[in-house]
C-alpha cells in the first residue's frame, strides 16, 4: 500500500512540476489572465492532493512501524529463543 501511495505522490509531483513550468512560461509570455488563474487553481489542487498523499504515507508508515515493534519483534524473539533451546 505504501508503494502505491508513493507512486501516486510521485505522479502528482510530476504533474505539479509540469504545471509550475507552464505557469512560468505563461507569466513570461503574458498569457491571458484567466488561463493563468486556471493553472494556479490546478496547482493549488495538486498541492492539496500531495499534502493528503504525504499524510497518508506518514500514517501508513507509522502503523507499519508500530506493528513491527509491538507484534513482529516479540514474535521474532520468541522464535529465536525457541531455536536456541
Amino acid at each position: 500500500m505504501t508503494a502505491q501511495l508513493a507512486q501516486s505522490y510521485e505522479g502528482l509531483k510530476q504533474e505539479h512540476d509540469k504545471k509550475i513550468g507552464l505557469l512560468r512560461k505563461q507569466e513570461v509570455k503574458g498569457v491571458d489572465y484567466l488561463k493563468m488563474e486556471k493553472n494556479k487553481m490546478e496547482i493549488e489542487s495538486l498541492d492539496s492532493k500531495m499534502l493528503v498523499a504525504t499524510q497518508s504515507i506518514e500514517t501508513t508508515t507509522s502503523e507499519i512501524m508500530r506493528l513491527r515493534e509491538s507484534e513482529l519483534f516479540p514474535q521474532l524473539l520468541e522464535l529465536v529463543a525457541g531455536l536456541v533451546q
